[in-house]
């Protein structure tokens, strides 16, 4: 087995480790692996392929003692490096010990220089130097007598002078103003504790004065158990009858054959249709039927319908909106993202396809979905969705692409059903406090309360935009289809129905 194919079939298995847990509810939840490809960890993101930001730009952690940004480290060295190589041993005992108990992120360290001391930056020997024998290693004793003797599977610096990944050099620096990443395979034995963990690193060159630089535990929203919250949905089970709810306005399962009655406009140009099987998707039903959606090959659109509420005399300042979503087998946007069903208020103006906002004209805050990863990133099982805004005060032509980065909920996978919920409120004209929140399967993934989407009153909530559309300008490479059932839209925050998955 040669070099590389070893180093991904190590990386798999830390994509194992790391991106499966379970929580209270008895959902099994996807965690996102810390990854030094293109779409990893950067300055600004610690999964740039899906847009989870960072709280701090230059990456987050928690000290020894659970404390975030804290100063007290796992393991610390003060190193004034002399000509020549030299290797150094930090002591992770504690810290790999903790992972033994399941405690997030198994595997990794987060490198950074110590607050109050007057740091260099010094040179380390990555996974990808030359030299194999100055890779970074973690060597564990074992309480049964034995050790293992481990290499990284990934390691990079959080260098914010760019926004690209820099994990394929080989060195990574760490010191002031430059942390680092290293993240390590590594599995629970049964019968045996880590008595002692030593973390190895090399080095041969140092800038300024001497560094001290210490291990922590990276800080990542999806370490944290999500909250479930319910809504109206759960007086209904399987949704049935939450149409007569006041404060529900419009319902859809796609289930009679007049099922388009219901909305206020459907474009030919769309490629849906209500489906009660499709092996070749691997579909399975939520209960009866559900809209199969599909962008064609050599095509840029699946879906535009909209769902207006001019019908109901008079558009609305607030709006909750929730739909099931269920990405089939053959979702795998390898050329560019797109956008996915959300709400808007455009009234033909502004807000789409290059249509600057300017606060007069119009807004809209559809979904999205990433393009997805490589297929030899340790990311390319998963597939990113957030919001595509339109807001006053962008700065760009086009619409501004934000990741649903609270907790792990914005990184789906295929053939399998999720709740996806969508609230806005708009803000006071001219101010800056409307508000734009998402929930997968109950749990928040993005919260943003000070969206500018107008500057006059006039400008409200127009639509639900039930929108599926590839690029961007590139059309998609092969067939991609999505599925789409039980849309709720309501005056209050709906929730995940209390029988569906």
């Amino acid at each position: 087995m040669n070099m590389s194919v070893r180093r991904l079939a190590v990386q798999y298995f830390l994509f194992a480790i790391l991106t499966v847990f379970t929580f209270k509810s008895g959902v099994v939840q996807s965690g996102v692996p810390l990854a030094d490809s293109p779409d990893g960890v950067t300055c600004h993101y610690y999964a740039t392929g899906f847009r989870l930001a960072w709280q701090k730009k230059g990456g987050d952690w928690l000290d020894a003692q659970g404390r975030a940004y804290g100063n007290e480290p796992f393991g610390m060295e003060r190193l004034t490096v002399q000509r020549g190589r030299q290797r150094i041993l930090m002591d992770v005992s504690s810290l790999v010990r903790s992972w033994s108990e399941g405690v997030q992120p198994i595997g990794g360290i987060f490198l950074g220089a110590i607050a109050g001391t007057k740091s260099g930056l010094v040179n380390f020997a990555s996974r990808e130097n030359p030299d194999s024998t100055a890779y970074p290693a973690l060597v564990i004793k074992w309480s049964d007598g034995t050790s293992t003797y481990e290499q990284p599977v990934a390691d990079t610096e959080l260098q914010c002078s760019t926004v690209r990944s820099v994990g394929s050099k080989p060195i990574f620096q760490v010191g002031e103003g430059v942390s680092a990443i290293v993240v390590f395979p590594f599995k629970a034995r049964p019968n045996a504790k880590v008595t002692e963990a030593t973390l190895i690193l090399t080095t041969d060159k140092q800038y300024g004065s001497a560094a001290t630089i210490g291990a922590f535990r990276p800080m990542l929203p999806w370490t944290q158990a999500p909250q479930r919250v319910t809504g109206l949905a759960e007086a209904y089970k399987g949704d049935r009858g939450i149409e007569t709810d006041p404060e529900v306005i419009f319902v859809e399962r796609f289930e009679s054959d007049t099922w388009l009655s219901g909305w206020s406009s459907f474009d030919k140009n769309s490629y849906a249709e209500p489906v009660s099987k499709n092996s070749v998707e691997r579909f399975e039903p939520i209960d009866g039927k559900a809209l199969l959606v599909t962008v064609k090959k050599g095509k840029t659109q699946g879906l535009n319908m909209h769902y207006r509420f001019a019908n109901l005399g008079t558009e609305p300042e607030e709006i909750f909106f929730r739909y099931y979503l269920r990405l089939g087998d053959s979702w795998d946007p390898t050329l560019e993202g797109g956008k996915m069903p959300g709400l808007s208020g455009t009234y033909g103006q502004a807000g789409w396809g290059g249509r600057k906002s300017d606060g007069r004209n119009g807004w809209s805050a559809r979904g999205s979905f990433f393009r997805i990863s490589d297929k030899d990133s340790p990311l390319s099982h998963l597939r990113g969705v957030g919001t595509y805004l339109y807001h006053a005060g962008m700065r760009d032509f086009y619409g501004e692409g934000l990741g649903w980065d609270l907790g792990s909920g914005g990184v789906l996978e295929k053939n399998r059903w999720y709740s996806v919920e969508q609230q806005v409120r708009m803000n006071t004209p001219g101010q800056h406090n409307g508000i734009l929140r998402a929930w997968i399967d109950g749990q928040l993934v993005f919260e943003k309360t000070d969206i500018r989407f107008r500057d006059i009153p006039d400008l409200r909530i127009e639509s639900v935009w039930m929108n599926v559309y590839h690029g961007g300008t590139k059309p998609a490479h092969k067939d991609l289809s999505l599925f789409i059932d039980n849309v709720v839209v309501a005056r209050k925050y709906i929730g995940p129905a209390s029988t569906l998955p």
